[in-house]
């Protein structure tokens, strides 16, 4: 059974012999020359963030948490790279 989750992401319940492969994404962002964390890509924005204060500070990150800084940036500005690694459930 499909499960509509939110904005056309569907979940979906299967048995583990239908899985071929499974793996761990993820998701950076390159920006102006840097690797960044990206989450939250929406309305043609996706949000950067970093633990380094001197980045953060070359770039125009504001803290948002107690060693983390982020920003907007429009996806336009960055190249999305995936790293996948394979995952075992042994």
């Amino acid at each position: 059974m499909d499960i509509d989750y939110k904005d056309n992401i569907y979940t979906k319940v299967i048995s583990l012999n239908e899985v071929e492969k499974l793996f761990l994404i993820h998701s950076f962002a390159k920006y102006k020359g840097e690797l960044f964390g990206a989450s939250n890509a929406e309305n043609g924005k996706i949000l950067l963030s970093t633990p380094y204060l001197k980045l953060a500070e070359k770039y125009g990150f504001e803290r948002t948490d107690k060693y983390l800084y982020s920003k907007n940036v429009n996806l336009d500005e960055v190249e999305i790279i995936e790293e996948r690694k394979p995952f075992s459930l042994d």
